[in-house]
Formats: C-alpha cells, sequence, structure tokens
C-alpha cells in the first residue's frame, strides 16, 4: 500500500469530487471533545484536519502516522504555509499494521478516511492494537464512506463507494474493496459511541467515540 502517487494530487481531487464535505467530516466534533494532551493521527493525507487541529488545540502533543512519505511532507508544508511549527509533533512514516504504539499514551485517536483502507481481518488486528495506545479515558474521533440505508441514496452510494475503491485500489494497492463498519470493533475496546453525523446523503459520516461519558459541554 502506498499514496506517494497521490500525494502531489490528493488536494485537488478532494476539491473537484467532494468540496468540502470530507473536512467538514473531519472537524465535526473538534469543538465538542476535551483538550487532547497526547494525540494520535493515523493516515493524515495531506494535512488538512492536522492544521485546523493544530490551531485548535495548540497545546496538544501530536503523533501523526501516515505510510507516504509524500503524504507527510505535504502536511509538513500545510503547517509551514498555516504559520505553524512543528515543535510539539511527532511525523512517523509507517504501515499501520506494523507500527508498535506505545501503551495508553493518547488521550485522542484519529482515524479519518483512513480504517476503510483495510479488510475486515487487518481491522482486527489493527483497532485493538490502537485501542491499547488509548487511554483509560481516550476519546476516539473517525470520519468515513458508507452506504446509505435505502432508496436511490443507498445505490448512489454504492455506485460512488465502487468506484473510489476501483481507483484507488489501483493507486494505491490497498486490499480492501468494501466498506467494513468498524462500530463493533470499538465497542468490543471499551469504546461508547457518544455521536454521530451523517451528510451526503448517508454517505458520509462523523462519529465520536469515549471510553467514559460524552463531556457536557456545548460545542461553542
Amino acid at each position: 500500500m502506498s499514496f506517494d502517487t497521490l500525494a502531489p494530487h490528493y488536494h485537488w481531487m478532494e476539491w473537484l469530487f467532494a468540496g468540502n464535505k470530507l473536512q467538514r467530516c473531519r472537524t465535526a466534533f473538534l469543538d465538542r471533545i476535551r483538550a487532547p494532551k497526547n494525540t494520535l493521527i493515523f493516515g493524515e493525507g495531506n494535512g488538512r484536519f492536522f492544521v485546523e487541529f493544530c490551531h485548535q488545540f495548540p497545546y496538544s502533543k501530536i503523533t501523526l502516522v501516515d505510510i507516504s512519505e509524500g503524504m507527510l511532507n505535504q502536511a509538513r508544508h500545510r503547517l509551514k504555509r498555516a504559520g505553524l511549527d512543528e515543535q510539539n509533533i511527532t511525523f512517523i512514516q509507517a504501515d499501520a499494521l506494523e507500527w508498535v504504539p506505545p501503551t495508553q499514551a493518547f488521550d485522542l485517536v484519529v482515524t479519518c478516511f483512513f480504517l476503510d483502507c483495510f479488510q475486515k481481518s487487518e481491522l482486527e488486528l489493527l483497532i485493538p492494537k490502537i485501542s491499547q495506545a488509548a487511554t483509560p479515558k481516550a476519546e476516539w474521533l473517525g470520519a468515513d464512506y458508507c452506504i446509505a440505508e435505502s432508496g436511490f441514496s443507498r445505490f448512489r452510494s454504492k455506485l460512488i463507494v465502487s468506484f473510489l475503491y476501483v481507483v484507488f485500489g489501483q493507486a494505491t494497492h490497498i486490499k480492501a474493496r468494501s466498506i467494513v463498519n468498524p462500530a463493533p470493533l470499538l465497542q468490543k475496546e471499551g469504546f461508547k459511541r457518544h455521536q454521530r453525523e451523517e451528510i451526503d446523503f448517508g454517505m458520509l459520516y462523523s462519529e465520536w467515540w469515549g471510553r467514559e461519558p460524552a463531556a457536557l459541554h456545548s460545542p461553542s
């Protein structure tokens, strides 16, 4: 699996095919989580979420893991253009399936448009490993594609998601060819879903999970 080929083009591809919808999903719950001390971000891509996160939580220490050197470089360049430094940020180029994170080190995990790159058998290994890196009070933000429940929206989402798997499969050599719902695996690791939002006729979703009851503060 490698996203290096897509790295120089991903920003315009995202705008062309989805506009601001993916970013809306990535950032949906940033104003509701507790301010994290240590954050683990997987598969950040070219850094759109990453920069927004740094603006909102400037004191959080961040570990960013991505298999693509090109994507990590794009994230670094976006960070620099935003006038932010790398003082509290650790960039790690690694395959998430092989990288071994520290145990109970992170109070926030972020997996936006990342888990859809893996088959069920891979997620059954990956999610428990990520979970072990999360503290007992950790929160988890996720966003991804999904298949709408019924009607034309379901047909539309199946068509688009299948097309995306063909395109990204050829470009990146990911093994996954269909969406796998990660919720049962997160629940098995002690996470409870606080909130879910869907957009684009049910094809895109954002979720906020946590091992403790949701914070009582309202979104600003």
